[in-house]
């Protein structure tokens, strides 16, 4: 069978996990990356995520330093489709492979760039690690947790998210090309992605009531909690829609609590915080009169939300994860057999393969090089045609709710395309999430509501199918899609070069496939919390209120969304070169696995993954969050120069404790307490000047609430990633903007439009009458602005 993406040709310059990740996504649907490395070879090689990353992908070593190693990159350009570098500002203009000098050689060539805080303002030549862009745009101090300070968060949701945007961005102008033959530039940074990763809850904190005497939100504490059992184990549960919920309640004895009127609109709302608080230890002391194996059995057949905690490397041998395609064995030479994460998603004609292991270094130099005299130019010629985004002219369909798959639509229609959104007439339940007008993942999108139990609200969506590109649904595999005609192969009979999406949850098959999932599911099986975030004894979790152990807030639905976005961007090459449609899937447990999949990796003798320790503060002594005299300091040291400039500054130069990588390793909690010491003589801003100037990463860590920064810092303004918007509710106010940044085309920012509001003038597209379109109005088939709903 062929792949999506056969033929197309891929430069990859990268030095982090950013870069190589977005080429992974690429290499393992079919195109050739070709991974450019300088003579040391790139600085992740040695790391487990090294092997996972660069499976199927060419190795040619090219020093960039020499004017001889330019021009041959060069030449290479002139054969590529497209460049994916994550340099930090600047570098590749200064080593002459930069998008101006590449595009003289290859005008047709799409360029896309990864920086961590983006090209612009006072933090755009930081170290550009993940620890440290958590810690600078205060996720580390935002993080719920059990003690005074800053939680270390493992997760690196950024790199994933960078990765998936840049890989989305490139192919959507790829995918312009084809109509106006002309290429251009892409930037995407670590901060667009923590953007995308923001559900609305920026604009719930700045508008949140504190009062203990006012209602209290109770979804993210309660029905989200992560639950303690009897035998000392978790479950994560996610019991957030109200049946749901009150499934929960009664298995637990607790459903009485309905007949107080004031309850009855659990979990969304409490009375007050006490009362959400008196609630929440109910609900921890009748999760701990049973097992962990006896509650989930009583879940499963009650259909309650809950999931197991797992370790990434047993989420790979679970019985789910196999049934669903997504595990991978690779022979690695040197190591044997290896698992590995497989393909993010399952494509029904057009199947990902996970190829060759990942290659030595410069194993395709002569290959590659030698072939590039005979090898086509692949410049296209200017049709002269102008497109105002890149993905002008693609229409979606969505039947999508809460956020994984929705939100994916919505960064489609940040590039261009149109988005159809059906809804019931009680609307998507993400609109009632944050604020009663504003709905992040419906923003861009043309709402109409329709009664797809009713055969004129399924006549209607199968009219607007037939003219689609692209379909997308998240019901559950339980009949649902079957019942409303809006399956495979219903739609797929009526317009055979649609792309059908599945964004679920856990995937058709295996024994989780009917359990309701949303954002808190995969956090669960892919982070093992018997290893690591236990609760401390006496850490007053149900005084505070938290109901939940501290852990790493890995954002699935976002995650899901990324990897939706990304799947559904490589349907539509599949589409437009071969000119058929085919079936879709993906899943919330693959995308977030994707973000982790280092841990995951399996090989007999691997060492031990690094796990936080139980304060979280970090995995070592150099690598750690240290409370200062004022304030907290992360500091990691991935070089050896780095320490050797650690070690000057705070005076432990020349102990012999430290004196060599071995015997830092060795005397860990002594070089902890050493730096202890030390850095508490000074407050953390001044350790950061201190520290940065040396050429150290360490950044102060508790500087600014995580919202605030990524609403109102210079940092995000000066790169266009938070604008102004204004709805009735909230007057002006500042939200997330579009995380694309192209050269030759705009992206939409639209202000969310209420429920309804484009039902009849789609209706009136598709040839309704007024008449018509009263009728079913009187029927109950849709419900329009202007009958019924608010305008």
């Amino acid at each position: 069978m062929t792949t999506a993406l056969e033929g197309m040709r891929v430069l990859e310059l990268s030095v982090s996990m950013s870069g190589s990740m977005a080429g992974m996504f690429l290499t393992e649907n079919g195109a050739e990356v070709i991974k450019v490395e300088p003579p040391g070879g790139d600085p992740t090689r040695g790391s487990a995520g090294f092997l996972v990353r660069n499976r199927g992908k060419k190795s040619i070593v090219i020093d960039l330093k020499t004017a001889g190693g330019v021009e041959q990159l060069k030449q290479l350009a002139t054969t590529a489709d497209g460049v994916i570098e994550d340099f930090a500002p600047d570098v590749a203009d200064r080593l002459g492979v930069g998008y101006d000098a590449l595009r003289e050689v290859n005008p047709s060539l799409v360029y896309a760039s990864i920086t961590a805080f983006g090209e612009q303002g006072p933090y755009r030549d930081l170290p550009g690690y993940e620890p440290i862009v958590a810690a600078k745009t205060g996720r580390m101090i935002s993080q719920e947790g059990f003690r005074e300070g800053p939680i270390y968060t493992p997760t690196p949701i950024s790199s994933y998210g960078s990765a998936a945007i840049a890989v989305q961005g490139l192919l959507a102008a790829l995918y312009a090309r084809k109509t106006t033959g002309v290429g251009q530039r892409l930037d995407v940074s670590h901060l667009a992605a923590l953007t995308a990763y923001d559900m609305g809850g920026f604009l719930h904190r700045m508008h949140s009531n504190a009062d203990d005497d006012g209602p209290a939100f109770g979804v993210m504490p309660l029905a989200f909690m992560t639950a303690e059992c009897s035998d000392g184990r978790y479950i994560q549960m996610c019991s957030r829609q109200p049946h749901l919920f009150r499934n929960w309640m009664r298995v637990l004895g607790l459903e009485h609590l309905y007949d107080d009127p004031a309850f009855h609109h659990m979990p969304d709302q409490f009375p007050s915080r006490r009362d959400l608080e008196a609630v929440l230890e109910m609900v921890e002391i009748r999760m701990k009169e049973k097992t962990f194996d006896e509650w989930m059995e009583i879940f499963t057949t009650n259909d309650v939300g809950g999931d197991p905690f797992l370790g990434a490397q047993e989420y790979l041998d679970d019985e789910q994860t196999l049934a669903n395609g997504r595990r991978q064995t690779v022979v690695e030479p040197g190591l044997g057999e290896t698992v590995q994460i497989g393909p993010l998603a399952v494509y029904s004609d057009t199947p990902s393969v996970i190829g060759t292991p990942a290659p030595t270094l410069g194993q395709h130099t002569d290959e590659v090089l030698s072939a590039l005299t005979t090898a086509p130019r692949r410049a296209t010629a200017p049709t002269g045609k102008k497109l105002r985004r890149p993905l002008d002219g693609v229409t979606v369909l969505e039947c999508a709710y809460f956020y994984a798959a929705p939100f994916s639509m919505t960064l489609l229609a940040e590039l261009g395309a149109r988005i159809i959104k059906v809804e019931p007439n009680t609307g998507d339940p993400m609109r009632r999430n944050w604020s009663s007008t504003y709905s992040k993942s419906a923003a861009g999108k043309e709402s109409i509501v329709l009664n797809l139990k009713a055969e004129e609200g399924r006549e209607i969506v199968h009219k607007i199918a037939a003219k689609a590109d692209l379909f997308l649904h998240n019901f559950r595999p339980t009949g649902v899609v079957e019942k409303l005609e809006i399956d495979y192969k219903t739609l797929s009979a009526i317009n055979p070069q649609l792309v059908y999406v599945y964004g679920s949850c856990y995937g058709s098959y295996g024994p989780w496939k009917h359990r309701p999932g949303f954002h808190s599911s995969p956090n669960a099986p892919l982070q093992d919390m018997r290893e690591w975030n236990l609760p401390i004894a006496g850490s007053g979790i149900i005084e505070s209120g938290l109901g939940n152990p501290p852990k790493d807030r890995a954002f699935p639905d976002p995650a899901g969304a990324l990897g939706v976005a990304t799947a559904a961007m490589i349907g539509l090459h599949s589409r437009d070169r071969t000119g058929k449609g085919q079936y879709v899937e993906t899943t919330m447990l693959s995308s977030l696995a994707y973000a982790v999949s280092s841990w995951s990796l399996q090989y007999d003798g691997k060492p031990a993954d690094p796990i936080p320790d139980q304060g979280q503060h970090g995995y070592n002594a150099l690598h750690w969050l240290y409370e200062c005299g004022d304030g907290w300091l992360f500091l990691m040291c991935p070089k050896e120069e780095h320490w050797t400039a650690v070690a000057e500054t705070t005076g432990l130069a020349g102990d012999s404790r430290f004196a060599t990588a071995q015997s830092r390793m060795e005397n860990d909690e002594a070089l902890r307490a050493a730096l202890t010491a030390a850095l508490a003589r000074r407050p953390a801003a001044q350790w950061e000047d201190m520290l940065l100037q040396a050429g150290v990463p360490a950044v102060r860590a508790d500087g600014t609430e995580h919202h605030e920064f990524m609403i109102n810092d210079p940092q995000i303004r000066l790169n266009d990633l938070a604008r102004e918007d204004e709805l009735p509710e909230h007057g002006k106010f500042w939200r997330s903007a579009p995380v694309y940044h192209f050269s030759e085309y705009e992206t939409r920012f639209e202000t969310p439009r209420p429920l309804g509001f484009a039902t009849e003038s789609v209706l009136r597209e598709f040839g309704y009458s007024d008449r018509q379109i009263d009728e079913l109005n009187e029927k109950g088939v849709t419900t329009a602005v202007g009958h019924g709903l608010p305008a």
